[in-house]
């Protein structure tokens, strides 16, 4: 039996290509009015801006291409194994995630960027199978882990100047939103 894409599928896969395309667009528009005071400022009443427009920010083209690959990678198993819609959980990680890293980041610095939000879809697909305990997520959840189980030492402040409390943050927050998806249903 072959494996069909539905309609609803495809529309959360053209939404995910739509949301890197969107990163891309904002990218170059940071050349020419720079976008880093939108990022999220930790404990500073300007910094809650950041809560919505970090994950949109990306330092340089290196930080942009990583970032669009594990998106588009890790936001394709997503999409193409809820059955729910995306919209919800990527809102759901990107402030939970956001507000988390506001609360915890280190003071005097700026976070930006979409990492948070990856860490949150690798947090909620590893989780998922846990908290659904259907046979479907229980194995999207082990080749996951598998996979992309290596990611979670990016929750580590092992890297300077890589925000590790995005990481944790949006983690954290992806196991969350799986745990309430198993009341949702």
């Amino acid at each position: 039996m072959m494996y069909m894409i539905t309609g609803r599928k495809l529309s959360q896969l053209k939404l995910l290509l739509y949301l890197a395309g969107f990163l891309w667009i904002v990218h170059v528009i940071g050349y020419i009015m720079p976008l880093g005071g939108l990022g999220i400022i930790p404990r500073e009443l300007a910094g809650l801006a950041g809560i919505i427009f970090a994950p949109f920010i990306h330092a340089d083209f290196p930080h942009l291409i990583a970032n669009s690959i594990s998106l588009i990678i890790l936001g394709f198993i997503l999409a193409s194994t809820e059955e729910n819609g995306i919209v919800y959980i990527l809102l759901v990680i990107m402030l939970l995630g956001g507000l988390g890293t506001w609360v915890i980041g280190r003071s005097g610095t700026v976070h930006i960027g979409a990492s948070g939000v990856i860490y949150g879809i690798l947090g909620y697909l590893i989780a998922r199978g846990f908290f659904r305990k259907d046979f479907k997520s229980v194995i999207v959840s082990v080749i996951v882990l598998f996979m992309y189980g290596g990611m979670i030492f990016g929750v580590l402040p092992t890297v300077p100047h890589m925000s590790w409390e995005s990481h944790l943050c949006g983690f954290l927050s992806g196991i969350i939103t799986a745990s309430s998806g198993k009341k949702r249903r």
